[in-house]
């Protein structure tokens, strides 16, 4: 991707289009080709855009720099850089903590709420442009993706050049990542006994759940997939494309558990939909090895143990009937993104990082 002719806009970055190339064939019938680059621009954009105020503003250049002038002639194959109008967004709460630094990467562990980059409707409101802004890194870029709802371990490069080798190491799945999740039990569904070691056992039948068993791993396999237009994610028959290793590492009891009396169970711990008799919140160590859309958030729902605070699984909690997810601080999800480790590309160092957040996020902790 070509560098734009002009720095960040709080953080944002242009946007580049390029007219397209000679159109060979006949033009359909009364239809002509545009005589100037203002008349594509205004076909190209929606009538929301207000192209003749950014022209006469400056705000549309060309590669090299120079403005776009509204009665410049068309030419194929122009490349055109433009500062979109920013949306105003109310402010995502919690701190961004920076967990690691070097001429090449920035690790940080990110509150729940922060997409991590512009899309939509999110676009100050990103760890991106956060910290392009606060941190004067104007090629700052994620690796890898991680949910708007999920808090945890985000890794960036800083400058373009590095990109592409770490990027690599998450799209060849070289990448061991550790998540924590809370997740309320039923009774029917816990068999509490010592830890033990041993082959995990295999979930690959949606009808069967499991009776947990403290300390032993159980893989699910499904497939599964993300319509568009679609909130949930659906999981299909067919061949698995989502791969989980799911750990019951301990359950917080109803008392006298740590933060779980009054951060828990006094604020909808039951919020996760399940059925049954309450036993308590289970605290789970996931493994992903594959990195499909809501995967770890789909199996555990799968699983019988949808994930405390989560607005899709089992059913959509609609923000107004009909309306979309809701979306608020009082519930936040509680599933971290709690360690990453991998071989440097670059150097062939061993890396290994960790949250500084812990399970439960909580209200004040994202104040």
């Amino acid at each position: 991707m070509p560098s734009a002719p002009f720095a960040p806009r709080d953080g944002v970055s242009a946007t580049r289009v390029v007219t397209p190339p000679p159109v060979r064939q006949t033009q359909p019938a009364g239809q002509t080709p545009p005589r100037t680059i203002g008349e594509w621009l205004r076909v190209r954009f929606p009538a929301s855009v207000d192209v003749d105020a950014g022209l006469a503003d400056g705000r549309y250049v060309y590669a090299g720099g120079q403005p776009v002038n509204a009665d410049d002639a068309y030419r194929p194959r122009t490349e055109i850089w433009f500062e979109r109008d920013l949306p105003d967004e109310a402010e995502v709460p919690g701190s961004i903590h920076i967990v690691h630094r070097d001429d090449r990467l920035i690790v940080i562990d990110k509150p729940p709420f922060l997409a991590t980059i512009p899309r939509g409707q999110h676009v100050r409101q990103t760890v991106v442009a956060r910290l392009r802004s606060e941190l004067g890194l104007p090629e700052l870029q994620p690796v890898h993706r991680l949910d708007r709802l999920t808090s945890g371990l985000v890794v960036l490069t800083t400058e373009r050049r590095w990109r592409g080798a770490y990027q690599t190491l998450f799209q060849r799945r070289e990448v061991h990542k550790v998540y924590r999740a809370l997740a309320q039990l039923s009774a029917e569904r816990v068999a509490l006994m010592p830890l033990c070691e041993g082959a995990p056992r295999r979930m690959g039948d949606a009808g069967v759940r499991p009776s947990w068993t403290v300390g032993q791993a159980v893989e699910v396999r499904s497939r599964i997939e993300k319509r568009r237009g679609c909130w949930q994610a659906e999981e299909l028959p067919g061949e698995a494309n989502a791969i989980s290793s799911i750990v019951l590492e301990r359950v917080l009891e109803p008392a006298g558990d740590e933060r779980a009396s009054k951060e828990l169970f006094g604020s909808g711990a039951n919020c996760g939909g399940v059925e049954g008799v309450t036993a308590g919140v289970g605290v789970f160590r996931l493994e992903p090895s594959t990195g499909r859309t809501h995967q770890l958030r789909v199996h555990m729902n799968r699983l019988g143990a949808p994930i405390l605070g989560d607005p899709l699984y089992p059913v959509v909690r609609e923000a107004w009937p009909g309306g979309p997810p809701a979306d608020g601080v009082e519930q936040p999800l509680q599933l971290l993104a709690a360690e990453l480790s991998f071989t440097d590309p670059v150097d062939g160092v061993a890396r290994h990082f960790e949250a500084q957040r812990r399970l439960p996020i909580s209200v004040q902790e994202c104040e």
